[in-house]
């Protein structure tokens, strides 16, 4: 097997230090270094993450002005004895550092400091897996991995990079996270990042659909079952979503549609963080931090009766929205940068997309948001031609051929009333759908809902 030479990777010294930049800063732990004079040289992305500011901000400045009194990085740079395994505290955040000295030409020129383990509670759990080798082996080859970073997603702007920030902000916490959004924006990948941007990014990240799941069977998946439990059961028993997901993070998506008699059970393991298997005993302490995702309005929901209030302010501690595609500031960008994206992975590469094409895929309201687009796209690189689905329309006249089946209700009937004056109003101010959803007294999201659901 052929092995990469230097010359494979850097055309130049400039090029071999921009390489070597990107990977500090792809490196999971915090790393910093310093001249002799104790003066920041380098400060990686993680660290910067965690001091809430830019590399810029810290680069020249002292050491134990940037990251704590309590450093002795500067020292080490001086010609002190090594640090391993010091805690050192920052920002709230307890470090375990090592702090060597850089030598060149046999003199001290610098010292680097590493994060050995950014968080001392997940140490411990690591060292209590790591004295049962069958756990740790377990644990090791767990496949719940989060499948998407913040560079994954797409965008540029003003509206994109305060998603980003948001993101961040959320992922600096352990609180609950509810993602709202529509269906196809992107709520499964913002959960991804949000745990890859965590202090828990190396622990499992499993997610759960509340909407394809059995009602007989969501307890169970939760929590898991012992052997024997109900007919049809595994004799060892299995560990459920909140097992699994011990020390990292549970994704919840559609928790708008997890049957109203099992949200108690829920709330009760987020509020206690413990659980009990179906068919068990005792209760089990867990370490889980929640996020969850709908495309449905839960405090209506919670007005209704069809969810619980206590769960929703329990789950509603941290919230984020989703960009509907249609509402995208960047959306001609979006677009191009996915299609190119489709190219790659697909082997198209080359492939570019006409002005005529931007222009009709601009035109298209993309009810099915993300997730249609990619449809589309890919059938435009297959067949060289854009279908855009016509959805039924919610105006058509058409008699039911079955009179007494096609009876609309009044309930119905004042939906589409509804849905024509909203849409009526959108057409008295040119289409603009702010303005109109202040004529209306209602929020843009409620607009959009009303719109893409028909008035129902």
């Amino acid at each position: 097997m052929r092995t990469a030479s230097k010359n494979d990777w850097f055309g130049s010294g400039q090029d071999e230090a921009e390489f070597l930049r990107q990977v500090l800063d792809h490196v999971s732990e915090c790393l910093v270094a310093v001249d002799t004079a104790g003066r920041i040289v380098f400060i990686n992305t993680p660290y910067c993450r965690l001091l809430g500011g830019s590399a810029e901000s810290f680069l020249g400045r002292h050491i134990s002005d940037v990251v704590s009194p309590e450093s002795r990085l500067h020292k080490v740079a001086q010609g002190s004895d090594v640090v391993v395994g010091a805690v050192l505290e920052v920002r709230g955040h307890k470090l375990i550092t090592r702090q060597v000295p850089v030598f060149q030409d046999g003199r001290i020129i610098g010292a680097v400091g590493m994060a050995l383990f950014s968080n001392v509670d997940l140490l411990k759990q690591t060292f209590a897996l790591a004295s049962r080798p069958g756990q740790a082996i377990q644990h090791s080859r767990n496949a719940w991995a989060a499948r998407a970073s913040l560079d994954d997603l797409l965008g540029t702007g003003a509206q994109f990079e305060n998603l980003c920030n948001r993101l961040r902000q959320v992922a600096a916490h352990s609180h609950p996270v509810l993602i709202l959004g529509e269906t196809g924006s992107g709520k499964d990948l913002a959960a991804s990042a949000i745990h890859s941007l965590s202090a828990r990014a190396k622990r499992p990240f499993v997610w759960m659909n509340c909407a394809s799941i059995p009602e007989t069977l969501i307890d169970a998946e939760l929590f898991g079952y012992e052997g024997g439990a109900f007919t049809g059961a595994r004799s060892q028993g299995k560990p459920g979503k909140f097992e699994l997901a011990n020390t990292g993070t549970l994704f919840l998506d559609e928790i708008g549609d997890m049957p109203l008699h099992l949200q108690g059970s829920l709330l009760r393991a987020i509020q206690n963080q413990e659980i009990v298997r179906v068919g068990g005993t005792a209760p089990q302490l867990v370490d889980v931090r929640i996020i969850c995702a709908t495309n449905r309005p839960l405090l209506e929901l919670v007005k209704a009766g069809k969810f619980r209030a206590d769960l929703f302010y329990r789950l509603n501690v941290l919230n984020i929205e989703m960009t509907a595609l249609r509402e995208r500031e960047d959306l001609e960008f979006f677009i191009g940068a996915l299609f190119d994206r489709l190219c790659r992975r697909e082997g198209f590469s080359g492939r570019q997309l006409g002005d005529a094409e931007i222009k009709q895929l601009l035109s298209h309201s993309w009810p099915g948001n993300v997730r249609e687009l990619e449809g589309v796209l890919l059938r435009l690189l297959i067949s060289n031609e854009i279908r855009l689905p016509k959805l039924p329309d919610t105006e058509s006249n058409e008699t039911p051929a079955d009179p007494e089946e096609g009876m609309l209700d009044l309930q119905s009937h004042m939906a589409r009333e509804r849905l024509r004056h909203i849409k009526r109003v959108i057409d008295s101010v040119a289409q603009d759908k702010d303005r109109a959803a202040r004529l209306l007294g209602i929020s843009r999201a409620t607009l959009y809902r009303e719109l893409q659901h028909g008035g129902r």
